[in-house]
């Protein structure tokens, strides 16, 4: 059987393709394969600004015709780039797995190094023109006044190399079109090469999904086909992902129902995770910002304040103490729990990659002055950062957390105490933010092992599952104040 895939032509369309190309060959071997390339519409204009093109297909239309017209047996596209409503006389058949669909900004060190009071960040996206301003003042590890969006067009060389030599300060990019070129290797090394080059005169952050959720789709790869060939779905059914195609049309759901197009300042982003749906919304049009998840299951039954622990609106009384640990001689990559778990004390070289437990924890950090890289958006220990591409090495990972966290290649660096009051019997649900505070409680009181209990996703839930068992009285959300929300009469 013979292929015609189509793309556009600029490096990373042409990796996409490779992916596509390289999946197929796995599940059916002796099939025969043309890799075809046709600028887009987007692609022939490269002076009007993003937002001035069509608002619906400019990189795409062009290839859906030629598809149609029989030119081509599939397209590859970038999924973001897709109208939702798609041509009569084609389909999408499916996505390849998604990778990391976060945004990436790189801060030039000389910016850094000068720290101004404002920033000029190149980015044509209406989206992230607009989260940036919102959201990354308080990221960065120095006080900043405006932050100016500066429109920028070119594939994703040109861009760095605009960031690079030009008068801006910083720039906007996918982090999947980093990861694919960075890391896919020839024929693509040339371009990793430069990019690699440019990535040396910048630092740079992995933006959060809860402040700053990517466009819908991001980060996938969709094949479009023609209606009239049924037979491939048949040969595409073996390398397209089911959870990548359900995740994207949930987040182009929510840009329809926006009204569709692809210059909105809308984000949405979706992830699934075995304990449910993670979903992050916001818009600028509607000043909305969505921030939940989404449980298959049974919900906990609803009770008055009283019967709940810690009560709404009470903070649990925590003492912390710093611990002595002396720096790491060959630290690479820390993962920080709480702002305070990283000694004040400690030198960090600009190679060492800063990873913070949730956005709380990176806004302190960034206040006493630390490039954070990232966070894991309040998700858990099970969040690993995928970063180990754009950093260029195989980051070893050193978790600085407190004294009694119990978690794999822990360092304590904080000793913490949490008294435990006495009427805790008297209590039907629970909110619990360590594993170490579940387990003395039950010791203390086995009879509310039959108690409702509820944690954030990450270690506690895992030590409440290991003591209790699979139990529907087990129940995980995102932060102690949609648990609230959801149980508090």
């Amino acid at each position: 059987m013979r292929l015609r895939i189509l793309s556009r032509a600029s490096a990373l369309a042409r990796l996409q393709t490779a992916l596509v190309e390289r999946a197929l060959r796995a599940e059916h071997p002796g099939l025969e394969i043309e890799c075809l390339t046709r600028k887009s519409a987007g692609d022939q204009d490269q002076t009007s600004p993003l937002w001035k093109l069509p608002d619906k297909g400019a990189f795409t239309a062009d290839l859906s015709q030629a598809l149609i017209a029989g030119d081509a047996d599939m397209v590859v596209h970038s999924f973001k780039d897709l109208p939702i409503e798609m041509p009569a006389g084609s389909h999408i058949a499916g996505a390849l797995p998604r990778a990391d669909a976060r945004d990436v900004v790189l801060i030039k060190q000389s910016a850094i190094d000068a720290q101004p009071d404002s920033l000029r960040i190149l980015s044509s996206s209406p989206r992230r023109g607009w989260l940036l301003g919102e959201v990354m003042p308080a990221l960065l590890p120095w006080r900043t006044g405006t932050l100016d969006a500066i429109p920028v067009r070119g594939n994703i060389e040109t861009r760095l190399r605009k960031l690079v030599e030009g008068d801006a300060h910083g720039l906007v990019v996918a982090k999947a079109a980093l990861d694919r070129l960075l890391g896919f290797g020839p024929p693509f090394d040339r371009e990793a090469a430069t990019i690699r080059d440019h990535l040396q005169h910048c630092r740079w952050m992995v933006m959060p999904m809860r402040e700053f959720p990517w466009a819908p789709a991001q980060g996938a790869i969709a094949i479009e086909v023609a209606s009239a060939r049924t037979g491939l779905g048949r040969v595409l059914e073996p390398i397209v992902c089911a959870a990548t195609t359900v995740a994207v049309n949930a987040e182009r759901l929510v840009l329809e129902e926006a009204g569709g197009g692809c210059h909105q300042a809308l984000g949405a982003a979706i992830i699934e995770r075995p304990y449910g749906r993670v979903v992050s919304v916001r818009s600028r049009a509607t000043q909305s910002a969505i921030w939940e998840l989404q449980r298959a299951g049974p919900a906990f039954p609803r009770v008055a304040a009283a019967r709940v622990w810690p009560e709404p609106g009470v903070s649990i009384a925590t003492e912390r103490a710093s611990l002595i640990v002396e720096p790491l001689a060959s630290e690479d990559g820390f993962w920080v729990a709480r702002a305070e778990a990283l000694p004040e004390r400690w030198p960090l070289m600009p190679d060492v990659v800063v990873w913070a437990a949730g956005t709380q924890t990176w806004r302190r950090l960034a206040a006493r002055g630390v490039w954070v890289n990232g966070c894991a958006d309040g998700l858990g220990d099970d969040e690993h950062p995928p970063i180990d591409v754009l950093a260029g090495r195989s980051v070893k990972w050193v978790r600085l957390t407190h004294d009694r966290a119990g978690t794999p290649d822990a360092l304590p660096t904080y000793h913490v105490d949490t008294p435990l009051p006495d009427d805790l019997p008297e209590r039907s649900h629970f909110f619990w933010t360590s594993g170490d505070l579940f387990k003395r409680a039950i010791e203390r009181w086995p009879a509310i092992r039959d108690a409702w209990h509820a944690s954030g996703p990450g270690h506690t839930r895992d030590t409440i599952r290991d003591v209790l068992g699979a139990s529907d009285r087990i129940g995980v959300w995102l932060d102690r104040a949609s648990w609230e929300r959801d149980v508090c009469l």
